[in-house]
């Protein structure tokens, strides 16, 4: 499924002209744009349908023969306040969602793939919560700063161990987000729908038949030889121009 990528690259220029940016702010900011559908209520009701919970972000510069990159896994339903077993406090600054457990929660943490790899941890019992918006405020997927590592990251571009930012150049980055629960995707829910499938979904089992008819109702074409019913979302934002130290905004 594709979704779309944006990219603000600040650098001195920016950080000087601007008051709304401070010297921690250098970097690109990267927030990716939910699909249309999973920003309105479900059936014209007010419930709002669960969001992708997990995304992968991965950065690429350099030339063509000696390209470098660097990644982070974006946990985006990440509460602060869900035990040492989850790690990291969360991270985004301007935003509390509401966990009915405890209270109001910082939510949203990435892990950086250059000093760690991703484990899934498990799931809060209560199952998936994260939508489009936040409560009492609509505009939560859409503007960066209520959403920073949840539906959007901060690249400060400076390596792992404190080195100097990158050097100056073209930079681009994938965005790929996907459900951390099979049972919350679109595509696993899809047969319940009334009316969808033609011909009645029970005639459609077992797999692989089954999916197949439910990604031929869909328009979507499947992907590799999995037979698990499981959407990807992925975008991109290509030719990024970076320089850290430019008088001229970029």
């Amino acid at each position: 499924m594709p979704i779309e990528v944006h990219a603000l690259a600040v650098n001195r220029a920016n950080i000087s002209n601007a008051r709304s940016f401070e010297e921690s702010d250098a970097g690109v900011f990267l927030q990716w744009q939910l699909p249309e559908a999973l920003t309105q209520p479900d059936n014209g009701q007010i419930d709002f349908p669960l969001v992708p919970n997990r995304w992968l972000v991965v950065r690429y510069h350099g030339p063509a023969n000696a390209r470098q990159a660097a990644g982070w896994v974006v946990h985006s339903d990440f509460l602060d306040n869900d035990g040492p077993q989850w790690g990291a406090r969360g991270t985004a600054r301007s935003l509390a969602l509401y966990d009915s457990r405890t209270g109001p929660a910082a939510t949203g943490r990435r892990l950086d793939l250059r000093v760690g790899s991703w484990v899934e941890p498990e799931g809060p019992a209560e199952g998936l919560f994260l939508t489009a918006v936040g409560p009492g405020l609509p505009t939560f997927a859409a503007y960066q700063p209520y959403n920073q590592d949840v539906f959007s990251v901060h690249d400060s571009l400076v390596y792992r161990n404190g080195d100097p930012a990158l050097v100056d150049g073209t930079l681009s980055y994938l965005v790929a987000g996907w459900y951390s629960d099979d049972g919350a995707d679109s595509l696993s829910k899809s047969a319940g729908i009334g009316d969808l499938l033609p011909p009645d979904p029970a005639e459609l089992s077992p797999e692989p038949a089954r999916l197949a008819g439910i990604l031929d109702a869909l328009g979507r074409q499947p992907s590799g030889s999995s037979q698990t019913p499981r959407t990807l979302y992925s975008g991109t934002a290509l030719g990024v121009a970076w320089q850290h130290d430019a008088d001229s905004r970029p």
